[in-house]
């Protein structure tokens, strides 16, 4: 009876060590998940209705406070929207963030470009005459696909469309 007892917890163990290996590599999947294609006909660079709508939900309730940010900004980020400047050519490209209380790390695929970076980041508050808001620095070189000055509960982003730059749009997932 002995040995059922013991022969019965190492299996439960060996269970629960391979679901923790599953998940933690869910988010890693997720990215692998993303095939980037670029298709000219949709013009996908446009930013659509359903982007604009989330956006303009996200401004609207965005954090006001760079502690609320700096919380809420741990987790796992999929890139869901994108838009380009004012001749929209390229498709939305594959992007995953992954941050935690002092690194980043941002995996990118899109027609010519394939990297994954770890880097600190912070988040800055800026004043502008009478308006503040808020940014993602990361300790390196401006990333594109990193630009990010809105963050909500759900989602950030950053929007240099009117001065014909990108869109980024992110999603928690985790």
């Amino acid at each position: 009876m002995r040995s059922c007892v013991l022969i019965f917890s190492v299996l439960i163990l060996i269970l629960l060590f391979h679901s923790c290996d599953i998940n933690k590599n869910d988010s890693y999947q997720s990215f692998m998940d993303c095939d980037f294609e670029q298709i000219d006909e949709n013009m996908d660079g446009k930013i659509d209705d359903n982007e604009r709508k989330i956006m303009n939900s996200c401004m609207e309730q965005a954090y006001s406070s760079k502690n609320a940010i700096e919380s809420n900004i741990i987790g796992e980020w999929r890139l869901i929207g994108h838009g380009e400047g004012w001749l929209p050519t390229i498709s939305q490209p594959c992007a995953f963030i992954s941050i935690s209380s002092d690194v980043l790390t941002f995996e990118f695929r899109n027609a010519t470009r394939e990297e994954t970076l770890t880097v600190g980041w912070e988040i800055e508050e800026v004043s502008s005459g009478s308006t503040t808001y808020f940014k993602l620095n990361t300790d390196s070189d401006p990333i594109e696909g990193l630009w990010i000055t809105y963050f909500c509960e759900d989602y950030m982003y950053g929007d240099a469309t009117p001065a014909d730059g990108n869109m980024y749009l992110y999603e928690k997932v985790k």
